[in-house]
């Protein structure tokens, strides 16, 4: 199986005598972290204008550097605050662009540092989801998410401790998770169907590709989480030796196009209905291994405070109430996967 995106949104391409494989999910951002030597590093940041996320703003980059002794201020108004940290200072740039990062240490040596225990690079986010991201057709809870990802990156260390890695090494972040192809459901050498898994109900459109340069539409597919088989009764082998399905919307989706009456498929990216959108998550903030959650309320609003993974699970909950303005929530960042996600909810 050969996986590649098309539109901006995820696309599977299938052989004919292939059964199963990933369908990779749509690169958020990119780090590329290179030693220039002089004890000098490069960390150039590449946010990319991933269409599950209508706005999405990189509020804080932390880099765990050892004896730093020089830096140069970023180009897009980042400004560094200390503590290994920098952050925007004059508002976010529009999606794509590019950041590099200067940072020199007395160490001339390095290693690469890890995505467990924030041994390399923290980024801390803020999102607001698009039409296309699982599970958002059932609603959110708050106005947006904020959250963190840890990267694998260079960083400098005694000698020691390096580990003869390159000079230069890239890291790519996806947010949102893969879909995963199971198989094409076979019978006799003829395909009459395809099996794959997604964690929410969503509409893809099943294409062939009988020439080298034409792709064909098949069928809209409606996912039923965790595992969907899809089968018809005749084969398929005439819309040729490749298919791919393609993620049109989250959701069921009823009122579609022709699949063959020349109207683009529609790639949905418009605001979904918030189920609760006087709450607002205004930031995160890491200090130690804590991370601080604050969540714009009503004096005296009960509001639950919700670490989610990448699909949406609940993975812990805090129940607080509003004493001001705000409400501020403390979590354990060791005990939380990364990327994690924070969403608020109105409590009872």
């Amino acid at each position: 199986m050969k996986a590649r995106v098309c539109n901006g949104v995820w696309a599977v391409l299938i052989g004919l005598f292939l059964a199963a494989g990933v369908a990779r999910a749509t690169t958020f951002l990119t780090l590329q972290s290179t030693y220039l030597g002089n004890g000098w590093f490069q960390y150039q940041m590449n946010v990319m204008d991933d269409p599950f996320f209508l706005e999405a703003d990189i509020t804080g980059v932390y880099l765990n550097f050892t004896n730093q002794i020089d830096q140069v201020a970023g180009t897009n108004d980042w400004d560094y605050q200390g503590s290994d940290g920098w952050e925007f200072t004059n508002g976010y740039p529009a999606r794509p662009y590019s950041e590099t990062f200067l940072v020199q240490s007395s160490y001339t040596s390095y290693r690469l540092g890890s995505a467990t225990n924030m041994d390399g690079a923290v980024v801390l986010l803020s999102v607001e989801l698009s039409g296309l991201y699982p599970g958002i057709a059932d609603g959110v809870s708050s106005q947006n998410i904020v959250g963190y990802a840890n990267l694998p990156c260079l960083v400098p260390c005694p000698p020691e401790a390096a580990d003869g890695s390159p000079t230069n090494f890239v890291f790519n972040l996806k947010l949102v998770p893969d879909v995963e192809i199971n198989q094409l459901i076979q019978t006799n050498g003829e395909i009459y169907g395809v099996d794959f898994d997604w964690s929410s109900s969503a509409t893809f459109l099943l294409q062939g590709r009988p020439n080298l340069s034409t792709w064909t539409n098949i069928a809209y597919l409606w996912s039923d989480p965790p595992e969907t088989v899809w089968t018809t009764n005749s084969p398929l082998n005439s819309d040729g030796q490749f298919f791919r399905i393609e993620l049109v919307c989250d959701g069921h989706q009823t009122n579609l196009p022709p699949l063959n009456g020349g109207t683009p498929i529609p790639k949905t990216v418009t605001k979904p209905k918030l189920a609760m959108a006087s709450l607002k998550v205004t930031g995160c903030q890491l200090v130690g291994n804590q991370i601080a959650v604050k969540v714009a309320a009503q004096p005296g609003q009960s509001v639950q405070v919700q670490a989610i993974n990448r699909r949406g699970t609940v993975l812990q909950s805090q129940r607080l109430v509003a004493s001001q303005s705000s409400v501020t929530a403390s979590f354990d960042s060791v005990s939380l996967p990364t990327p994690v996600f924070f969403q608020a909810v109105a409590a009872p």
